[in-house]
């Protein structure tokens, strides 16, 4: 039975070539998008949970409840987790996480590769595999260095590198390690690494392994088995209140007051499942639900325009097959086994889509594996019962829902009627016409989206931050200690280039550079009652000049004072504001009790320091003379940018012997800060093209077969004298309001789901008119252009042709 069904199928498919193709074209599209929107989901859902102790891992944070609302922090002290883990009970393992540089030596060979530093127990709790070396306790040693695969290749190429010694940083300084075990990455891991060793090797860590408030390292631990996060987070708060009592002092003093758990400050856990997803502590280190939310949302409306072009065209089909079915029911055939003859054969299509499509999968997955947070595999994933399982049901969901409806219209046919060939296409179909007016509705509507994100990253892209960008460079220092002296020396040797404007530097890069390396320090303290908030900067000389920005009042650091590296601060306007105060410049503030304070310089204008999807904030500049410099920036003119670039890389490879010269200039750095909105355009362009590509072929589908079933009409009227305008503009205007209808419905839409979304950011643009105006004139283009050529061919035929037979 089975075997006659897919014979019957298969010639059926054959028998409507232009349909099949159509069919088959816009599932494999379909499900194409459908499955690598599964793999890229799936691979979300599934980070982390590759940890044998999955559930008993969380990461720890802080929060405090200031006046001015929550502050959330996932970097501690040293200090804490040596306590947490020997006096809270129902802890058991503790790693910190720190970054411990990128310089590595070995053989006589520089190269820059990230180096983390943990805590021993770091390997007995994430659940990384090592295919080389010590698999009990890779990090029992001081002198223990774990390498990823990846590191260990670019190091030690072909080598075994086990028990050779190796030179890292280790903060501020290079220390000898000996490799212990290679391990492989993880892709589906929140933690990433190339290099690990323990984090006491730390340069800085002596002085600081008491320290409860100067913050670095990452902390996760793993509970005892049994126990609850609000039994550890319970015993973390008592440790807390026994050892940093003037926290909550303070936080009292400025007016905090306790959250719904009753704490102004307090240590909590996060599930190791949520790291991935939670912006609130994670911060830029999380991926948005908003890029997983719009990656479903285009694949499941793809896969609804397939599915509406397979209903509509098979609808149209049912009249071609109406004696067929019912010389079927005259000879016996069962509704039930008519219905599984036609949707078996909608099932094969959807099956040929499907296989074919795996085949494409690999295509996109590359474009994918290209965008942060998106890097996912077919093969690893392909053979997991949970994926098999969603993929399974995608086809079955499709195979129903196209072919379903259909298959159970047709088997009601009257057997009477459908003998007697009375069995006609409607020319008005509400279901018919409900699917076109639904496919246009998902294809405009991803036109607006397109346009507006794209307008909106145009918009973030060259809005004017404050700075002077163009033809600024900014280059990655590989020794951060000695950054001054390196900027220094550079500004010397590049003195009498005349493409050289200025030179400066800071250690916090202007964009997303190469490093890809964020930092954002704060801090607040009270004046007259009142609590002043900022960030921080530390600068070399030169840096408002090498960016182009004002001075208002006072003056900017100099080489001629030398106290400027020492306690002197420039403030930003939004800092002075702060104050309340008519004359800021000259005095001295007592922003930490530690300190002698801030002697205020002067006063700049404001900038964006950080990206403006972030409202813009106060910053405090300091000349920290012991400080790290990671950047230095090198303001060029305009005349010969690749000469001024030569002339860096020449000077640095003096500078910074073996070293790679990694440089970039600030405007693409800036351009990088806005991978979301650059992702979610060329995202929603690629799905507004494939939505029009697919509904027009549904009309063009619809339009064949209505001009096939009017082609008597059409000749009776061109005998009485119809013109060939005429005829198309008849044929025509039905299929046209219908997009017209489309258009009236996707445009409101567009405008209230774009303007909720433009509403996130405290820097957009305005949703005008003309933006639809261009939307709905593209859709009626593109549609009028599908219908004409057809009605007009018709319009054009020898009505002798359709005629002879009557």
């Amino acid at each position: 039975m089975f075997k006659n069904y897919f014979k019957i199928a298969w010639r059926s498919l054959f028998r409507n070539k232009l349909h099949t193709i159509i069919n088959l074209g816009g599932l494999i599209i379909g499900f194409t998008i459908g499955i690598t929107i599964l793999l890229a989901v799936y691979a979300q859902f599934t980070y982390d949970r590759f940890n044998l102790n999955e559930k008993r891992l969380y990461q720890a944070y802080q929060v405090f409840n200031k006046t001015e609302g929550e502050e959330i922090t996932n970097q501690f002290g040293f200090a804490p987790a040596p306590v947490y883990k020997n006096e809270v009970a129902a802890i058991e393992k503790v790693t910190r996480i720190t970054d411990g540089g990128n310089h590595i030596t070995y053989n006589g060979k520089d190269l820059v590769i990230p180096v983390m530093m943990v805590d021993e127990d770091f390997f007995s709790m994430f659940s990384f595999p090592v295919i080389n070396g010590n698999r009990t306790n890779p990090l029992k040693n001081l002198s223990d260095v774990v390498l990823s695969e990846t590191a260990s290749k670019k190091i030690f190429g072909n080598e075994d590198p086990i028990g050779k010694p190796i030179k890292i940083s280790a903060g501020e300084s290079l220390k000898t390690m000996i490799v212990s075990a290679v391990v492989q990455s993880v892709p589906g891991s929140s933690i990433q690494f190339e290099i690990v060793t323990r984090i006491e090797n730390r340069s800085n860590y002596a002085e600081n392994r008491n320290d409860w408030g100067d913050r670095s390292p990452y902390m996760y631990v793993e509970l005892k088995e049994g126990t609850t996060r609000q039994q550890a987070e319970g015993e973390l708060r008592a440790i807390d209140k026994k050892y940093v009592p003037d926290w909550y002092i303070e936080l009292t003093k400025k007016g905090a007051r306790p959250d719904r758990f009753g704490d102004i400050f307090a240590t909590r856990l996060l599930p190791m499942r949520d790291v991935h997803f939670s912006s609130r502590v994670n911060g830029h280190r999380a991926v948005s639900s908003m890029q997983i939310i719009t990656v479903l949302t285009i694949g499941l409306l793809i896969i609804f325009i397939a599915c509406f072009n397979f209903v509509n065209i098979n609808l149209a089909n049912a009249v071609n097959r109406s004696r067929e079915i019912g010389v079927r029911k005259c000879l016996g055939a069962s509704r039930m086994k008519l219905f599984m003859q036609l949707w078996s054969e909608s099932f094969l299509v959807c099956f040929i889509a499907f296989i074919l499509s795996l085949a494409l999968v690999n295509i996109l997955l590359h474009s994918f594996n290209g965008l942060d947070n998106f890097k996912i595999s077919l093969l690893p994933v392909i053979g997991q019962p949970g994926f098999i399982f969603l993929a399974i049901a995608l086809l079955l969901s499709v195979s129903l829902l196209a072919g379903g409806y259909p298959s159970w219209v047709m088997i009601r046919f009257r057997t009477v009627e459908t003998l007697k060939g009375k069995i006609t296409l409607k020319r008005k179909s509400g279901l018919r016409s409900s699917l076109i007016v639904m496919q246009f509705v998902i294809a405009c509507f991803m036109i607006s989206c397109t346009f507006i994100i794209y307008q909106q990253f145009q918009f973030l892209q060259n809005a004017n931050t404050g700075i002077e960008k163009d033809f600024l460079v900014s280059v990655l220092l590989h020794s951060p200690d000695k950054g001054r002296a390196t900027i220094d020396k550079l500004r010397s040797r590049l003195a009498s280039n005349p493409n050289i404007i200025s030179i400066s530097g800071s250690n916090i890069n202007m964009g997303r550079g190469p490093d890809n390396r964020t930092v954002k320090s704060t801090t607040d303290f009270s004046y007259n009652g009142q609590t002043i908030r900022t960030n921080m900067a530390s600068v070399d000389y030169e840096y408002l000049k090498t960016f182009g920005i004002k001075i208002i009042e006072g003056r900017d650091f100099s080489k001629s004072f030398g106290t400027d590296s020492l306690n002197n601060v420039i403030i930003s306007e939004s800092v002075a504001t702060q104050f309340h105060e008519k004359t800021l410049i000259g005095k001295t503030i007592g922003a930490d009790s530690n300190s002698t304070g801030w002697h205020i310089i002067g006063i700049f204008k404001d900038f964006h320091l950080y990206t403006m999807e972030e409202k813009l904030e106060p910053l405090t500049l300091t000349m920290d003379k012991n400080g790290p410099m990671y950047y230095c920036f090198i303001k060029t003119n305009s005349r010969n940018a690749i000469a001024s670039m030569n002339a860096i890389k020449k000077e640095m490879s003096i500078l910074e012997p073996g070293q790679d010269f990694n440089a970039s200039f600030v405007n693409d750095n800036i351009s990088s800060w806005y991978q979301a909105e650059k992702m979610m355009s060329v995202l929603f362009s690629i799905a507004a093209a494939i939505a029009i590509l697919l509904s027009c072929s549904g009309l063009l589908a619809m339009v064949l077969l209505i001009v096939q079933q009017r082609l008597k009409e059409i000749g009776v009227r061109k005998v009485l004298g119809a013109s060939v305008r005429s005829i198309s503009v008849l044929i025509s205007k039905e299929f046209l309001y219908l997009v017209c209808i489309a258009i009236g419905i996707a445009i409101p839409i567009g405008w209230f789901i774009m303007n909720q979304w433009l509403n996130g950011y405290p820097y957009r643009i305005h949703i005008e008119v003309w933006m639809f105006l261009i939307v709905a004139l593209s859709a009626l283009s593109v549609s009028l252009l599908t219908i004409a050529v057809n009605t007009i061919r018709a319009a054009m035929q020898n009505p002798v042709d359709s005629l002879r037979s009557e």
